[in-house]
């Protein structure tokens, strides 16, 4: 089989936008290549099958740029471009992009075929495989989320991820003691993901996976919240968290730019949420929060 891979060369303040679409567009991940800093273009990169839709993804991914262009937006470059591979070249693309990537103190996010020896100290070992390239650990908001589970988790919690994606935050948590996992994604593409490296790790009798948007399928109350999603749902949900957290139940947030930091934590503070502690990785922010106890 023949695959299509679509780069698009852009600024990091577009690079969201662009990886929502084209993950919405079928892809089943999407790799960020360059340097991820405001001054410095990257590359957003997927996969799709040759049918007869390859033009229309072109063309809606060209549209988006220039709404993004016409709303004051720099995409930088801008460019899109194509590349027919085989099925060893996108599988050996997909090996080329995973390395193990050490997170934290004792996380190490890791596909199958490397050889993980030499990080024999870390015990908490994520295992992701090609084709499941979002949220691998190496964008900068799922480290920072992966981080912050390692620091707030003591074992015993019940959690609930929202946005899970490939579902790296639910495993990791499930890893690092978490009593039960509730997974939640609205994409349905996404929850087969999920599913598949819930079993390669180990971690399928803990974790609960559900098809739904944001916290709108659950009914419940939990320790921690963890959320790797736009800044504009975290936003949405903010009136929202403390019927869902415990007393003293705790908030991990990610997904927001740097010069979006201000303003989602005072939505939170106006929403009697504490702001424990805010970090950042390149021009990406995470915010480690939690209810009043």
């Amino acid at each position: 089989m023949r695959w299509i891979r679509i780069s698009v060369k852009t600024l990091p303040e577009s690079e969201e936008a662009i990886s929502n679409l084209l993950m919405e567009m079928g892809s089943g991940g999407v790799q960020l290549e360059g340097e991820s800093t405001d001054s410095h273009e990257v590359t957003v990169t997927a996969y799709f099958p040759p049918d007869d839709m390859i033009g229309e993804r072109v063309s809606r991914i060209s549209r988006l740029l220039e709404d993004m262009r016409k709303l004051g937006m720099d995409v930088g470059a801008g460019r899109v471009s194509l590349e027919s591979l085989d099925e060893q070249d996108w599988t050996e693309g997909w090996k080329e992009f995973f390395k193990p990537l050490p997170v934290g103190e004792r996380i190490l996010v890791a596909p199958s075929w490397e050889d993980i020896s030499e990080f024999a100290s870390r015990d908490i070992v994520i295992q992701i495989d090609p084709g499941m390239a979002f949220g691998t650990g190496g964008h900068s908001t799922t480290l920072l989320c992966l981080e912050l589970l390692e620091y707030v988790l003591k074992g015993g919690e019940r959690v609930v991820d929202v946005g899970t994606g490939s579902g790296i935050l639910s495993i990791a948590a499930a890893k690092l003691g978490a009593d039960e996992i509730t997974a939640i994604d609205v994409d349905e593409r996404a929850i087969k993901v999920a599913e598949e490296n819930f079993h390669l790790n180990g971690v399928e009798y803990r974790t609960n996976i559900i098809c739904g948007e944001l916290l709108n399928p659950v009914n419940d109350r939990y320790d921690i919240i963890v959320s790797n999603i736009s800044s504009k749902m975290i936003s949405s949900m903010i009136p929202d968290f403390s019927s869902y957290l415990t007393s003293n139940g705790k908030l991990i947030l990610s997904g927001i730019l740097k010069r979006e930091i201000s303003e989602i934590q005072s939505e939170l503070e106006s929403h009697d949420l504490v702001v424990l502690e805010t970090r950042f990785h390149e021009e990406w922010a995470a915010i480690l929060g939690k209810t009043p106890a």
